[in-house]
């Protein structure tokens, strides 16, 4: 079958996963969408990878933006035109788009990109089983009654131990004022769906800072460093709210498990 000229045939299934993926992080780098689309994929070949992020570019599904961050390369977003491909194809979070790829201000980038970091060691793991991103979250708190408390960075599932375990995700970049943590602390306390959620920080000094907001928490909350999580994952060392503890977070999920 024929195509019009300038047209772009989107029946493969790595364009879709790619376009999907776009969206769901938000932001993404070149070489973070090389890696997903490896491990979702098991793509092996670059120079195609190359042509078809290209040609995605060119035909306007995604946005590549004008600067370079942290020397990590190319950032991507979806555009408006890829979010209706994806909300015509029944891609729910791709109803609430426009709070994906009209904030493009470098804090939102940067935190896009770390949480990118995050899905892909719990990926190169083997124990994810299944990573709910911030805009899954926001569709459902927006449009249907079953939703969450909060608009969580992500609520991840993983099999650890012979057991799943679920738990909601928060990475804070940069310290919020006092009263939005306390409605935070408020919102996870009236949580239905998840027991246990994980605050990541780049640094002990943002971590201390947030935990104290945490203190005698009805729900478990624990705390652990970025850095930390990158290079163990699900052995990354948490604390707990008064950091007077801490323990290995794969232990903590098997305690809290769901």
């Amino acid at each position: 079958m024929g195509y019009v000229k300038g047209s772009i045939d989107l029946s493969s299934t790595q364009d879709g996963i790619l376009l999907e993926q776009v969206l769901r992080s938000r932001h993404a780098t070149h070489d973070q969408l090389w890696q997903f689309l490896q491990l979702k994929t098991r793509e092996n070949r670059r120079r195609i990878f190359n042509w078809r992020m290209l040609r995605l570019v060119q035909h306007g599904l995604i946005t590549r933006l004008n600067a370079k961050y942290e020397k990590r390369g190319w950032v991507y977003a979806i555009s408006d035109a890829g979010a209706a491909y994806l909300a015509g194809k029944g891609d729910g979070a791709a109803l609430v788009a426009a709070k994906a790829f009209k904030q493009l201000d470098d804090p939102v980038v940067l935190h896009s990109l770390d949480l990118n970091d995050v899905h892909l060691t719990l990926m190169r793991s083997g124990e994810l089983i299944r990573w709910k991103s911030e805009l899954e979250i926001l569709c459902l708190n927006e449009l249907t009654g079953f939703g969450y408390a909060k608009d969580y960075d992500a609520v991840i599932t993983i099999h650890s131990d012979g057991a799943e375990s679920t738990f909601a995700l928060e990475y804070e970049r940069h310290p919020k004022a006092a009263n939005r943590y306390w409605q935070v602390r408020q919102g996870l306390e009236k949580e239905r769906q998840v027991r246990c959620f994980l605050y990541l920080t780049p640094s002990y000094e943002l971590l201390s800072y947030v935990a104290g907001f945490f203190d005698r928490c009805v729900k478990a909350v624990y705390f652990g460093v970025l850095e930390d999580f990158r290079q163990h994952g699900l052995d990354a060392k948490v604390l707990d709210s008064r950091r007077t503890r801490s323990f290995p977070l794969r232990a903590v999920l098997k305690g809290n498990g769901s």
